[in-house]
C-alpha cells in the first residue's frame, strides 16, 4: 500500500497542486506515506529555488557592464601618492604647510602654514601672500620678499628652496549617478578617479564615458574611463581643486555582445560608435568565430527587429541603446578536406586543392605513392 501511494505521489509532483490535494484526501489514513510525500515536495521546491538563484548569478556574470567594477576593486583605489616631489604645477592653498630652506652664505629654515587669508607670516618680513600660486611662482615671490632681509640673494650667494610639508585637504562634490553621492574631503593631490572610488563607483545607470568636472561654474574636463582601460590614457584624470563638482550623467547607449568574442559583456557606447568599435572593446573574435556576418537584435518602435550585419558594414553600422549582437561559431565541417586510406604510404587527411590534390593521381602522389601490396585493378 505504501509503495503504491509513493509512486502515485511522485507522478503528481510535476502536475497541478490539485492532484496532490486529491491524493492526500484519499489516502489520509496512511500518515507515514503522507509525511514522506511532504518532505519530497519541500526538498524539490528548495532545489528549484536554488537552481533559479544560481541561474540568475550566471546570467548576471554574462551581462556585466565592462569597466563598471573599476571603482569598486579593493586593490585599485587611485589614492594619490604623497611620496613624490612637489609637482611644479601644484597650486598652493589654505592649509598647506610650506618648508622654506635658505642656504648659502646664510642658512635658515622656515615652516609656515598658509592661513585662510592665503598668507604666511615670516619674522622680519611680515605676511606674504601665496595662495593660488604654483611652486615656481611662489619661489619667485619668496625670493623677492626674502631679499629684504638677505642682501646676498640678488648676488645668488644665498638661495631659497620651497617644498611642501603637510598637504592640505579639499572638499569635493560628487553628484549624479554614483552609488554614494555627496561631499568628500580628499587630499589636494586627489584625482577624479580617486573621488569616484570614494563615492562607491558608478551606479547601474551611470555613464563611464561622459564624466564631467565643473570648477567655478564652468566645465573644465570630460573623462572617458574607457580611454584609461583600453589605452592607458590619464590625460583627463585631472587633479582636483577645492569646491570642484564631479557630475556623472546616465549612460546613453548600452549594448551587449555574446558568442565567439574574447570579452562577451555589455559595453557603454557613445553616439556614432559602430560595430567595429564594439568588436575592438570586446577584444576581437575568438579563433572559431564566424566573421562574415554578425546577427543583431534591436528594439523597434512596436516590436523587436533582427538584422544580419555583413563584414563590409562593420565600420559604418551605428549601434543604438539596447542592441544585442551575437557572433556565431564556424560550422563543424571542412570545406577543403579529402581523405585517402588503404595501401598508400601516407594515408590520412589532405587539403582539397585543384593544383595539388585535384585528381586521384595527385592525391596518391601526395600520399607518397602506392605500396607494393596495392590492388591496382580497382580504386574504391
Amino acid at each position: 500500500m505504501k509503495s503504491e501511494i509513493f509512486v502515485r505521489f511522485v507522478s503528481c509532483i510535476a502536475k497541478e497542486v490539485s492532484c496532490l490535494k486529491d491524493m492526500i484526501l484519499k489516502k489520509i489514513n496512511d500518515k507515514g506515506a503522507l509525511l514522506f510525500a511532504l518532505f519530497i515536495l519541500l526538498a524539490g521546491g528548495s532545489r528549484a529555488r536554488q537552481h533559479r538563484k544560481d541561474d540568475h548569478v550566471i546570467r548576471g556574470k554574462q551581462v556585466a557592464v565592462f569597466g563598471r567594477n573599476i571603482f569598486t576593486a579593493r586593490n585599485l583605489s587611485f589614492e594619490p601618492s604623497l611620496d613624490i616631489p612637489t609637482p611644479e604645477n601644484y597650486v598652493l592653498g589654505s592649509g598647506d604647510e610650506l618648508i622654506i630652506d635658505v642656504w648659502g652664505t646664510s642658512e635658515n629654515t622656515v615652516r609656515e602654514i598658509i592661513s585662510p587669508e592665503g598668507t604666511i607670516h615670516v619674522a622680519g618680513i611680515g605676511p606674504i601672500f601665496l595662495s593660488g600660486m604654483n611652486i615656481q611662482d611662489a619661489e619667485r615671490s619668496l625670493r623677492r620678499e626674502f631679499s629684504k632681509i638677505y642682501a646676498a640673494i640678488p648676488q645668488k650667494t644665498v638661495h631659497i628652496e620651497l617644498s611642501l610639508g603637510r598637504i592640505r585637504t579639499i572638499m569635493i562634490n560628487v553628484m549624479g549617478e554614483v552609488k554614494v553621492p555627496g561631499i568628500y574631503r580628499l587630499s589636494a593631490f586627489a584625482s577624479v578617479f580617486h573621488a569616484l572610488y570614494r563615492a562607491g563607483g558608478i551606479s547601474d545607470i551611470g555613464s563611464l564615458r561622459d564624466i564631467r568636472v565643473v570648477r567655478d561654474g564652468k566645465e573644465i574636463a570630460r573623462v572617458d574611463v574607457y580611454d584609461y582601460i583600453m589605452k592607458g590614457k590619464l590625460t583627463d584624470n585631472i587633479r582636483l581643486s577645492e569646491g570642484d563638482v564631479i557630475l556623472v550623467p546616465p549612460y546613453q547607449n548600452l549594448v551587449s555582445i555574446s558568442g565567439k568574442v574574447k570579452r562577451p559583456m555589455k559595453y557603454e557606447m557613445k553616439s556614432g560608435e559602430t560595430v567595429a568599435t564594439l568588436l575592438s572593446y570586446a577584444g576581437g573574435f575568438t579563433g572559431n568565430a564566424y566573421r562574415s556576418a554578425i546577427r543583431l537584435f534591436r528594439m523597434g518602435g512596436k516590436a523587436k527587429q533582427v538584422y544580419n550585419v555583413a563584414q563590409d558594414d562593420y565600420q559604418s553600422y551605428l549601434l543604438a541603446d539596447g542592441d544585442k549582437l551575437s557572433v556565431e561559431a564556424v560550422l563543424e565541417r571542412f570545406s577543403n578536406k579529402v581523405e585517402i586510406r588503404g595501401a598508400v604510404y601516407r594515408a590520412g587527411i589532405y587539403q582539397l586543392d585543384d593544383s595539388v590534390t585535384g585528381t586521384v593521381r595527385q592525391l596518391i602522389s601526395k600520399a607518397e605513392g602506392l605500396r607494393g601490396d596495392a590492388f591496382l585493378n580497382r580504386l574504391c
